[in-house]
């Protein structure tokens, strides 16, 4: 299936190296938040190894780009478990649509991503509803929380606009 995605140009991606929210040390703070939206392997593996457990858990089996072991906690996760492709520096449709139907569903979901998951946080922030929470790390530094409300969501469609669109990339190459 041929479809136009979204390209992370290198200008973007440098601005993109800054905290789109503020920096945690843990996620204590963030016991009574109902609607999490986790994305990366060691944030989801600190995430629920605190307890709390995430609508919708993305991770792509690596850290720092780098492929490491599914922790355990993150295999043994109760969720409705789905395999995505997203080639790095890119976000497809189908990473939009999955997120969108994870967020919807009544359950929690698990996305394991094929390529890289790093850029779904925009997605994520883009189309949680207002009021939830968008976790990721941030290299070297710790968590960042995003708290999603109308300034978080319009900081999210702008970056998204400012993603080049790309002709022909297949999202279901095997």
């Amino acid at each position: 299936m041929r479809s136009k995605i979204l390209k992370l140009s290198a200008s973007l991606r440098e601005k993109l190296k800054e905290p789109l929210g503020e920096i945690l040390a843990g996620p204590g703070e963030l016991k009574h938040s109902k609607n999490i939206i986790c994305v990366g392997d060691e944030t989801s593996k600190i995430l629920l190894e605190s307890g709390l457990k995430p609508k919708v858990l993305i991770y792509d089996g690596k850290i720092k780009r780098k492929p490491v072991p599914i922790p355990a906690i993150i295999r043994n996760f109760k969720a409705i478990e789905i395999r995505i492709k997203n080639p790095a520096g890119y976000i497809t449709r189908e990473s939009f649509d999955t997120i969108r139907s994870g967020l919807a569903d009544a359950g929690r979901f698990k996305i394991w991503v094929d390529g890289e998951e790093d850029l779904l946080t925009i997605v994520a922030m883009d189309i949680a509803p207002v009021g939830s929470i968008v976790l990721y790390g941030q290299p070297d530094e710790g968590m960042v929380v995003v708290r999603i409300n109308k300034e978080s969501k319009k900081r999210a469609k702008k970056i998204l606009e400012q993603m080049g669109m790309e002709e022909g990339m297949e999202e279901n190459e095997s």
